[in-house]
């Protein structure tokens, strides 16, 4: 296994930096309970794009007009953000019992995660039902793509859009689906791989080798919950190959590959927590590190 140096941080007074995207060569970001998403500049200089208000800024995705689609969690919405104003995109407070997570969109079809509990409650404990990835259709109609899904989170899809990898949080793995080109449904659902040493997988990306980049912000060990090991990348079967650590007393929580090239990993952190109180101190960051 590859380990590769600690990121460094180039942005900070985050609440909860999570979702990265790189698109149209920037990379674009949510700081989830401060309600904002995020561009980065040339200078490494952080912009807000936009400010909800009432609500947390989960996933983001972008259609291919360039509209940027963003989940509203606690609402259970998808927002629409164009040049021409804001608007609902979807509604999926239906199909969802708690709160919404993260997204991945392709072709004008986002996936949609949900926890299958209210992971912003100051008590969220246990074990969280098995719930559903939720499919929203380029006009907003919306379904249950996936069934028994162990909290779902991070997801990516293929650049090529006939697969769609889902990091399982309870179950501790990576799943993924085939998609169906016409329609978008997910068929042929298998392991991709398992994480080592209880680790529980977080916000994920492909890279250009079909290998997974997954955050790992904790582990089981026994009965305890400890600080995950950063990073990893994972290829098919389970087998990590490489390791990015986060500094000590912090957690990683999302990555993106971003650059001319992917030649840099963007990675999300925060420090050690305890509880959703813990995400108004504003101690989370936008990391980097050069991977190639």
């Amino acid at each position: 296994m590859i380990r590769l140096p600690e990121p460094e941080v180039i942005v900070e007074g985050l609440t909860l930096p999570e979702c990265p995207r790189w698109h149209d060569g920037s990379l674009i970001f949510s700081d989830i309970a401060a309600g904002r998403i995020y561009r980065l500049d040339d200078d490494d200089k952080a912009e807000i794009i936009h400010q909800e208000a009432d609500d947390f800024v989960g996933g983001l995705g972008v259609l291919d007009g360039g509209d940027l689609l963003a989940v509203l969690s606690k609402q259970r919405k998808l927002l629409r953000i164009s040049e021409d104003g804001v608007s609902v995109h979807a509604d999926l407070s239906d199909l969802c019992r708690f709160v919404l997570n993260d997204m991945s969109v392709h072709a004008g079809r986002a996936y949609v995660s949900q926890p299958g509990f209210d992971i912003w409650a100051d008590d969220a404990h246990g074990m969280p039902d098995p719930t559903g990835l939720i499919l929203v259709q380029p006009d907003g109609s919306a379904s249950i793509a996936a069934s028994d899904m162990m909290s779902p989170n991070g997801m990516a899809i293929a650049p090529d859009g006939k697969t769609l990898y889902v990091a399982e949080c309870t179950a501790m793995r990576i799943t993924c689906f085939d998609i169906d080109a016409v329609t978008g449904a997910l068929s042929n659902r298998r392991l991709f791989g398992m994480l080592p040493d209880g680790g529980i997988p977080d916000g994920i990306c492909l890279d250009g080798q079909g290998a997974i980049w997954s955050a790992v912000p904790v582990a089981v060990a026994g009965s305890s919950i400890v600080a995950g090991p950063g990073v990893i990348r994972m290829t098919e079967g389970g087998a990590v190959s490489h390791l990015v650590p986060v500094a000590a007393g912090r957690r990683a929580l999302a990555c993106c590959l971003g650059g001319q090239n992917a030649e840099y990993l963007y990675v999300c952190t925060v420090p050690d927590f305890e509880g959703a109180a813990a995400f108004s101190a504003s101690e989370g960051c936008l990391e980097r590190v050069t991977i190639g």
